[in-house]
């Protein structure tokens, strides 16, 4: 958070944040000493525990606890050695009211013959890509609702007037436990349908007459797949005050109906708690840009990210902005940036300036960051926020210097391995299908079965796509290369069926397993469109520094895509999954691409 911050006690080397832990680092290297940590005084520790405390209630988000750590530098033969003694003291937090004296609870270190070892080092900040994934308060609200769903069931059988057999739920038991892995997978598939109805989408779910909506009918789902899980796998529901699951599913049915109706009142609830305590990262941003009323919006339509916007501070020397009804609220031109974020306990600011060369406040920003602000550009933000790229306004250096976009072996291995054993799977499930397509393929349209088409794969390299014909063999004789349209009347009457249902795609499984296309990424174009996009998408060849995949980012998270500005749009995901390309991020792809599937989504 800050390098040799000066207060009046003293300086502190380094200062950290883990959460709301706030960490002074002490940082002692000397050559001529066998143990440098030896060499803290403990006069230095009180000044800087003072430190600490003078600066506490400045600091954003407010401390939960404050801590001393001592990093020490030893030289040996092989070079220089940096040891972490982690909570070297722990400092007293928050200050006891005056009238008393105060003596702060100092942990003194534990002197041993044997070295020490290094800790872990501290994560400073959640990655991006696990914020867009699943935002941290999208991940407590979901864990918050499975232990709901799963209170619910459990104690709603084991007690009455549900219950038909006699259970102590304070005593642990074989029975208690077969009976929590039973509600966790009652709690598991009203989750799948809550996700299947958009009741984890923000935009969706904060709507309150939508709310009850979905939820009736994402009740309505979760008992239809519970009654098929009753009626080809029922020995697996045990629950301990049951005396027969299978015929006594009308407690179930209740006890869902009624685990729905809490998740309704424990929305609010959860939301309410939020906004009233104000547990979001207070957010200023900073600029006169159309980008930057935009990513003004964005922070106030997206609260499940975390953030709070405060404001939008105006640059020097642009025109006023001009107030929104609902929009971001105008702080006024930049007078004292750093005052303004003491007051309002700003812990990051985002820069987005209408005109960047020689008009960035630098002083002012760096009197921030030395305060603990995050700073960071307009890019890095909106990526967070959509999980995608600001193409259209990205600078080469954002790409060249920024994090991300790295192939290290073993992500390469492991994608690898999932994409053999994921398209092997696919084709050994996928051969009835096979069967299904190629005769209703013959018996409705003439020509062939499958249709082969020149497609653009990794670094520029082009190959043949497999898929199942669903267009006339004629269907560009007269027009020549055009993209796709709704309601194309190209499409045979079984091709509309094939596409819908994706059907259509399964031959790509073997291009998978010849090792021209991966499971999961950029989906391949054809040269003529490539041509034509090249000159008019900025950083459109990047998308070909990875092999096309038969799903994607930009699948699961854009609708079709007929035209330049759908491809543009396209482009934003693509390389947003490039640069944060890993193996858990293809398992989330493929599992949302199951439900864009299941809706029917994405097709034309």
């Amino acid at each position: 958070m800050a390098r040799n911050l000066r207060t009046r006690h003293g300086e502190i080397d380094l200062l950290l944040r883990r959460r709301r832990t706030w960490i002074a680092v002490e940082v002692k290297a000397r050559r001529d000493h066998p143990a440098p940590e030896r060499c803290v005084e403990p006069e230095q520790l009180d000044r800087i525990e003072r430190s600490l405390l003078a600066i506490a209630a400045q600091l954003q988000p407010r401390p939960r606890r404050l801590r001393i750590d001592v990093v020490s530098v030893r030289w040996s033969a092989a070079g220089p050695d940096l040891l972490h003694f982690p909570s070297w003291r722990s400092v007293a937090w928050p200050p006891v009211a005056s009238g008393g004296s105060h003596r702060p609870h100092a942990a003194r270190p534990r002197w041993s013959t044997s070295p020490a070892q290094p800790s872990d080092p501290i994560p400073l900040t959640m990655p991006a890509l696990a914020e867009q994934i699943i935002p941290r308060r999208k991940l407590l609200l979901m864990l918050s609702e499975t232990a709901l769903f799963m209170v619910i069931v459990l104690v709603g059988t084991s007690v009455p007037p549900l219950t038909s057999r006699s259970f102590v739920l304070t005593e642990w038991s074989a029975p208690l436990g077969r009976g929590l892995l039973t509600s966790l997978a009652i709690a598991l598939i009203c989750q799948a349908s809550l996700s299947y109805n958009d009741l984890y989408d923000w935009k969706t779910a904060q709507n309150r007459a939508e709310l009850a909506n979905r939820l009736v009918r994402s009740c309505g789902y979760a008992l239809v797949m519970l009654g098929f899980l009753s009626m080809f796998a029922g020995t697996l529901l045990s629950l301990p005050g049951l005396q027969d699951p299978n015929g006594e599913t009308w407690k179930l049915i209740l006890l869902v109906g009624i685990a729905y109706g809490a998740v309704f009142l424990f929305r609010h609830a959860f939301h309410w708690f939020f906004y009233k305590w104000r547990f979001g990262e207070r957010v200023l941003v900073l600029g006169s840009s159309n980008e930057a009323v935009q990513l003004s919006r964005m922070v106030l339509d997206n609260p499940h990210s975390g953030y709070e916007l405060v404001g939008l501070v105006e640059e020097p020397a642009q025109p006023p902005l001009e107030p929104v009804p609902g929009g971001p609220a105008l702080l006024g031109p930049l007078t004292d940036l750093r005052g303004l974020c003491r007051e309002e306990g700003i812990s990051r600011i985002v820069v987005a300036l209408r005109e960047r060369r020689g008009r960035v406040p630098v002083d002012s920003l760096l009197a921030c960051r030395m305060d603990g602000v995050q700073i960071e550009e307009r890019e890095a933000m909106y990526e967070r926020l959509t999980g995608k790229l600001a193409v259209e306004s990205m600078r080469h250096s954002y790409l060249i210097y920024g994090r991300g976009f790295t192939k290290d072996p073993l992500t390469m291995v492991m994608k690898r391995v999932l994409d053999i054993l994921a398209s092997t799977l696919g084709l050994v499930l996928s051969l009835p299908l096979w069967l299904f397509a190629a005769v209703a393929i013959k018996l409705t349209s003439r020509g062939p079965i499958f249709f082969s088409q020149e497609r653009v794969g990794q670094d520029g390299q082009t190959f043949h796509l497999i898929k199942f014909r669903t267009m006339r063999t004629d269907a560009e004789k007269e027009s020549g290369p055009v993209w796709a349209q709704k309601n194309d009347h190209r499409v045979t009457k079984i091709g509309r069926l094939l596409r819908r249902s994706r059907i259509d795609e399964i031959p790509q499984f073997l291009n998978i397993l010849g090792g021209q296309m991966s499971f999961v990424g950029p989906r391949p174009e054809r040269p003529h469109f490539v041509a034509q996009l090249q000159r008019d998408i900025p950083f459109y060849p990047l998308r070909h520094t990875v092999k096309p995949g038969l799903t994607g980012w930009a699948q699961v998270r854009h609708p079709y895509g007929a035209s330049t500005e759908d491809a543009q749009e396209k482009l934003r995901y693509d390389l947003y999954y490039i640069k944060n390309l890993g193996f858990l991020f293809d398992l989330n792809i493929i599992l949302r691409t199951v439900a864009v599937i299941l809706r029917g989504q994405g097709s034309r």
